[in-house]
Formats: structure tokens, sequence, C-alpha cells
């Protein structure tokens, strides 16, 4: 099972808050994504993240002129923990564009693929409890007070009570 953090665009605002009125809901995988470790550029184009593609871009020049003064096999191994690291967190700087973009995350759900996760989340959504009337209101428990504890009793620690100092 995958986890899939789900975004809802800026104008869900407007929809009062109803996953189910609006079909641009995003489902982001959470984890390694294969086809950012092996086509970056193009991923990165195909989800318009254009910042993240010219830091993408500066790091992999840096690598290039790197390339030219040392080992070429040192540079190809950094290249590779680049792309790993990349593909790792590809994901996640998705939900930052996302982000920047007014995008907000409204759950959390798992499912064996996006199909799954979509499904799963719009029958949660749909079974959300009513709100309670408005005349109604939610008593909250009053916190008991803490009274600390004089006489013959036993305190809980380090401290003893007197009857049991020697």
């Amino acid at each position: 099972m995958s986890t899939y953090i789900v975004m809802a665009p800026p104008e869900y605002e407007n929809l009062a808050g109803d996953p189910r009125q609006t079909d641009r809901l995003a489902f982001v995988p959470d984890g390694f994504s294969f086809l950012a470790f092996f086509f970056s550029p193009i991923w990165l184009l195909f989800h318009r993240m254009w910042l993240v593609l010219l830091g993408y871009l500066a790091v992999t020049l840096v690598i290039e002129l790197l390339a030219q003064s040392f080992n070429s096999g040192a540079i190809g191994l950094a290249a590779m923990i680049v792309s790993i690291l990349f593909a790792l967190e590809a994901q996640a700087l998705r939900r930052w564009s996302l982000g920047r973009k007014g995008w907000r995350v409204v759950g959390i759900i798992e499912g064996k693929g996006v199909a799954e996760a979509e499904l799963r989340f719009l029958h949660k959504a749909g079974q959300t409890p009513a709100s309670p009337d408005a005349g109604q209101e939610l008593q909250r428990p009053t916190p008991s007070a803490i009274i600390p504890r004089v006489g013959s009793e036993q305190v809980v620690g380090l401290t003893l009570g007197p009857e049991t100092r020697q």
C-alpha cells in the first residue's frame, strides 16, 4: 500500500470545504519516484515545477563543471547520489510547489494505486459526521485540580512520607 497526500486547489475555499465538489484534487504519492530518478528534467517540466527545475539544473551544472577537473568516476558517483536524493525528495518538492501556488493539504490516505486512494478518500469524506446544531454546544470536561497530599500518606516519587523515614 502506498500513502498519498491529498491536496486541494485554492478555489477549494469557495466550495464550502466539501472535497467531493472538486475534480481537481491532487493525490501526491509519498516515497521514491522512479520517473523522477530516470527522467528528472522531463518529470519537472511535466509537473510545472519551474523553481525546482532551475535548482536541479544549477546542481547538475556544478557537477559537470567539477567533472572537467576531477576523476570522472568520482563525479559519476556524485551524479548518481544527486539523482537518488532527488528521486527520494521529488514528491515532497511537488507538494512544496503546489503549496506555493495556494494548494493545501486536506487529507492523507492509503491505497494500492491512485484510483483506490481516490475512492477511499471520497468514501471517507462522504461519511464525515454532521456538525452539532448551533444551539447545542460541546461541553468539555473540567480539568481536576492537583491537590498536594498532606499528612500520613506516602508521596509518589523519590521522596517518602514521614512514617517511612528511618
